[in-house]
């Protein structure tokens, strides 16, 4: 796998790339001047591969969906902690009639790994707690457990299951998108760091303004902050 060239946020490089595309366009006869290297099919390139890093990060944005599925699932974990209060309640109440032990019925590790954020095993534990219960369907209705409610309770750990799942599959996804588009976004970087490379030969000891303007660290600052300001310290890059 290739190695990112850059330390920044895969996100943030089309931007930087914006600010020095710009700069370049804007001083497009002092470069081209300096190396015939920056013509203008050497802006075309340019652009396009920005473009390019764009659409990537466009197809592959699924970190908001991951988010909301995320919040869904915390959502029945959280209504799960409530239905296993009245289940508990209920097996309390048959004590005695039913074929296991109270304890085995698993609510105490449910309850458990749900703290500890081990969803895997409270889909586990919550199947085998949903066989104990159909299995006890009979003793339990004596005591107020409907047939409805231990199959609410197993849509409800089905749903879990599910969203975790999706979960999962979204985390991997934006991990895919990551590292199959490395070489573009390294490419791009280079182009970004070709331009101020440069844009140091050119302005360095001539001209300060411009040569913020084809800084890394300044085009950085630039992304990271709504109004963008001067750092008092400025190393070129």
């Amino acid at each position: 796998m290739e190695k990112k060239k850059f330390s920044s946020k895969m996100e943030n490089i089309p931007v930087i790339a914006g600010y020095a595309i710009t700069s370049l366009e804007r001083d497009k006869e002092d470069f081209y001047n300096y190396s015939p290297k920056f013509d203008d099919a050497y802006v075309t390139k340019a652009r396009e591969k920005q473009v390019e890093c764009y659409e990537i990060i466009k197809s592959g944005d699924v970190l908001k969906h991951q988010k909301m599925v995320k919040v869904n699932l915390d959502a029945a974990l959280r209504k799960l902690r409530l239905a296993l209060n009245r289940t508990e309640g209920y097996i309390k109440l048959a004590h005695g009639t039913l074929d296991i032990q109270e304890s085995d019925f698993g609510i105490k590790i449910i309850r458990t790994a749900n703290a500890i954020k081990d969803v895997e095993r409270v889909i586990l534990q919550g199947h085998t707690l949903i066989s104990h219960l159909k299995r006890n369907a009979a003793a339990l209705l004596l005591w107020g457990l409907q047939p409805e409610a231990i199959l609410a309770l197993e849509e409800l750990i089905n749903e879990i299951d599910d969203l975790n799942e999706n979960h999962n599959a979204k985390k991997n996804e934006r991990s895919r998108t990551a590292t199959d588009n490395v070489t573009v976004f390294n490419e791009m970087w280079e182009i970004i760091s070709t331009i101020a490379n440069a844009g140091r030969a050119l302005y360095r000891g001539v001209d300060n303004v411009k040569l913020r303007e084809y800084t890394k660290s300044h085009l950085l600052t630039r992304v990271y902050a709504e109004n963008p300001t001067e750092p008092k310290t400025d190393t070129p890059a």
